[in-house]
């Protein structure tokens, strides 16, 4: 048997603002919008992943703390080949910077933003 990841569906309190950040900071394409049983869903594709978002339902909580301690899912990471431009145009666009550049080594450097409902999502760039 071989597994493979299909995608990773994430609730969040403002659906079209959540779409709204990936599509403008990330570059995410919109594949499709599904409502199946009241329920609505958009997939959007960052790279090779599929991603997908939903509003949460009423009476469920949506986190909004990184804060530890932190037992959900710790971040999502995305891997640019140009993350000091990609980084300045996201703090133009007001998007909050949690962990600025840092450089590991020459091959290897990595930030932190703050994405919609509090994802802590790490952008980094590798190799040269």
């Amino acid at each position: 048997m071989t597994w493979t990841q299909d995608h990773v569906h994430i609730k969040c309190s403002n659906y079209e603002a959540t779409i709204r950040f990936f599509v403008e900071n990330l570059d995410a394409k919109e594949e499709g919008r599904v409502n199946s049983s009241g329920r609505r869903t958009v997939t959007l594709r960052i790279g090779d992943s599929l991603y997908k978002f939903s509003p949460k339902k009423p009476g469920e909580a949506v986190s909004s703390s990184a804060e530890p301690p932190h037992h959900e899912v710790y971040h999502l990471g995305f891997k640019t080949d140009d993350l000091s431009a990609e980084l300045t145009k996201m703090k133009a666009r007001g998007v909050k910077v949690t962990q600025d550049l840092v450089r590991v080594n020459p091959q290897l450097q990595y930030a932190f933003i703050e994405g919609p409902d509090g994802i802590a999502i790490e952008l980094l760039q590798q190799g040269e």
